[in-house]
């Protein structure tokens, strides 16, 4: 039989033949990934299979782009023997190499993921550094699972086959407009590059990072279908990852601190199913809200939040509240799922898929109905992708609102305007509802709308102007909500996603960068409002709305009830070191030993370090920290972030 001669084309359409061999061979593994383990693929449907398929060409356009760009500059570079066989030939094992190393990569999640139910991150190397028998390892699992090793064999030869149909024109490099062309080229390659690693051109869109998989499903568990094991390993390449702490053994850990809480043994509190609405403030640090601040400018600070101090009258409020982090990403996980905000965001560590238990999830299997609200772009910052990754599937933003008359041309809608919308939203729900709302409008370039230039308080730095005009939105807001049937059954968790530019000396500390507004309003009960010197953070917010309600089951979360006296009272949160709020005091601690301790409501600009005057105090707080660091680390790593056996 005579063999089949290949085609002929230009090196440019050449190149992006070869491009879309690597996307039919990461489609065939993703297939064959599915095929492998389908039985943990429950509940998917025609819908969600077509929502999965695009979300995994955007993911496999990513991995194309990291695992060929050394092969694109090759194959693009304006040199005389481009076309000489020898080059091509070295073009082609560039090619099989790498692409083969691709799609090792896929053929092990075959059989790996039904033991970590995620797709596999660069920590696989740690996870098996230590041992001593990773030949025979290996070795088993050939043994063990030759038909994968096969089918990795096939693909390769599959995918050879497919470079050999092509061959490169050789008359291309004679033309004069050859170098033009080729160096056009490159640079549109390059451009393309950015945005299949970026997954768009969007001004707001960043590099894609694991989390953003959730934008293509429905349930948490279906994510791994739209990932790729390759994206996988080199998006997680830089993290440094989390080990396994060994200060305490499994047991003493728990006595220490657990993120365990049980559920509630009182038969006679009944489980109240009230609607609770979480408001997120952008950088609404604590400095500019006047009611925190009696003290400053020796007692004549009014602040720029008229409304909000006047809701703080009648509300529950916590002088000692902090953010877990100093990035919107590092709030959402905090505030909905009770997750903190490690050395790195949670959204962009190797363990984002993780199985987690948020407050939206717990809530939604009791009745309620579940929605977040964000006036950005959809898909923003990637809060699309980490909401699906807490259970909320209603996701309300720039698209639902559908007026771009109201869009600020930069964030997103304008607070006043999407603050009614949330509230009349609201009201076409049933309930009980469960719904978060995140502000845009107090964000940089710091601009309000045009009819309110000049109304707001300025202050010395810009963001003031503009949390006046969302304090403004917070009112208009609960004006409306007030004259609906669901206000009073509603509890109101009111905070920001972190603090932001200062001007007070008080609040440039260690301290004062993640102080926040927290508070805590229920306008249904009139004798529930207060002050309290309790540390309340972000990562409270989850079990201590949990107790409000009594939720009966257990559940985990690493923050705490702030109504149980009983119950360890911290704030955790890490700038280049932990940061561990304890009582009166913070303890500064490098991750091997402790190097600062300062009494933050005596000593306002932290002057004095304690840690040699008070060794049993930085003693009992190091203990605690390093209870709470195990307890963090070797959760995340053995995808232990849901109560035993529920």
């Amino acid at each position: 039989m005579k063999k089949k001669e290949p085609f002929v084309l230009s090196y440019i359409n050449a190149l992006l033949y070869r491009l879309m061999i690597v996307m039919i061979m990461f489609m065939l593994c993703r297939i064959l990934f599915y095929l492998y383990n389908r039985t943990l693929f429950p509940g998917l449907h025609f819908k969600d299979t077509l929502h999965i398929i695009q979300g995994g060409l955007v993911f496999d356009t990513a991995a194309m782009f990291y695992f060929n760009a050394f092969f694109i500059v090759l194959s693009l570079l304006p040199l005389p023997f481009i076309d000489r066989k020898w080059y091509q030939s070295i073009l082609k094992w560039v090619f099989i190499t790498f692409n083969s190393i691709a799609i090792l990569t896929n053929c092990i999640d075959f059989i790996y993921y039904r033991f970590t139910l995620k797709r596999t991150t660069r920590t696989i190397f740690q996870e098996f550094s230590h041992e001593t028998n990773k030949a025979g390892l290996g070795k088993d699992f050939i043994i063990d699972y030759w038909h994968v090793i096969l089918l990795f064999v096939c693909l390769v030869m599959f995918m050879i086959w497919l470079y050999n149909r092509v061959e490169v024109r050789p008359s291309d490099r004679k033309h004069w407009w050859f170098y033009p062309l080729t160096l056009v080229a490159l640079l549109v390659s390059a451009t393309l590059a950015v945005g299949g690693i970026r997954g768009g051109f969007k001004h707001s869109t960043r590099p894609i990072t694991l989390s953003n998989a959730g934008e293509y499903v429905q349930r948490p568990e279906h994510i791994s279908l739209v990932l790729n094991t390759p994206f996988s390993i080199v998006r997680t390449w830089t993290n440094t990852g989390l080990q396994l702490e060994k200060y305490y053994s499994d047991t003493e850990v728990e006595k220490i601190y657990t993120p365990l809480h049980a559920g509630i043994s009182n038969s006679a509190k009944s489980f109240q199913k009230k609607n609770v609405v979480i408001i997120i403030l952008e950088s609404w640090g604590k400095e500019a809200i006047g009611g925190y601040n009696h003290d400053l400018d020796k007692g004549t600070y009014k602040g720029y939040t008229p409304f909000f101090d006047s809701l703080m009258r009648h509300s529950m409020v916590f002088t000692n509240s902090f953010a877990t982090g100093r990035k919107s990403i590092d709030a959402i996980p905090s505030l909905l799922g009770s997750i903190p905000n490690g050395q790195e965001p949670f959204v962009l560590t190797p363990y984002v898929v993780d199985s987690i238990h948020s407050l939206p999830n717990l809530l939604e299997k009791e009745g309620y109905d579940i929605s977040f609200f964000h006036g950005a772009p959809n898909g923003s910052m990637g809060f699309m992708a980490l909401t699906k990754l807490l259970g909320i599937n209603q996701y309300y933003g720039k698209t639902e609102y559908n007026n771009d008359k109201d869009y600020d041309g930069i964030w997103g809608i304008w607070d006043e305007p999407f603050f009614q919308f949330f509230a009349n939203k609201l009201s076409t729900f049933k309930q009980p509802f469960c719904s978060t709302i995140f502000s845009v409008s107090s964000h940089h370039p710091f601009i309000v709308p045009d009819k309110y230039k000049n109304v707001f308080l300025k202050g010395p730095i810009p963001v003031l102007e503009c949390i006046g005009y969302t304090d403004m939105a917070l009112r208009k807001f609960f004006e409306t909500a007030s004259k609906t049937d669901w206000f009073k059954n509603t509890i109101f968790v009111i905070s920001a996603d972190h603090a932001t530019e200062t001007f007070h000396p008080e609040y440039k500390t260690a301290w004062g960068q993640v102080a926040i507004p927290l508070i805590i309003y229920q306008p249904g009960d009139e004798s529930f409002k207060g002050i309290s010197d309790r540390i309340f953070q972000q990562i409270d917010v989850m079990p201590t709305v949990l107790r409000l309600i009594n939720y009966p089951k257990p559940f985990l979360a690493y923050g705490k009830d702030v109504f149980n006296p009983e119950a360890l009272n911290f704030a955790v949160s890490y700038g280049g070191g932990y940061r561990w709020i304890q009582d009166d005091y913070l303890l500064f601690f490098d991750g091997n030993s402790s190097k600062g301790l300062y009494n933050y409501k005596t000593d306002r600009l932290f002057r004095q370090n304690l840690i040699t005057a008070m060794p049993d105090r930085v003693s009992e707080m190091e203990k605690n920290l390093k209870a709470f660091i195990q307890q963090y680390n070797n959760r995340l790593i053995r995808n232990q972030l849901t109560y035993p056996n529920k």
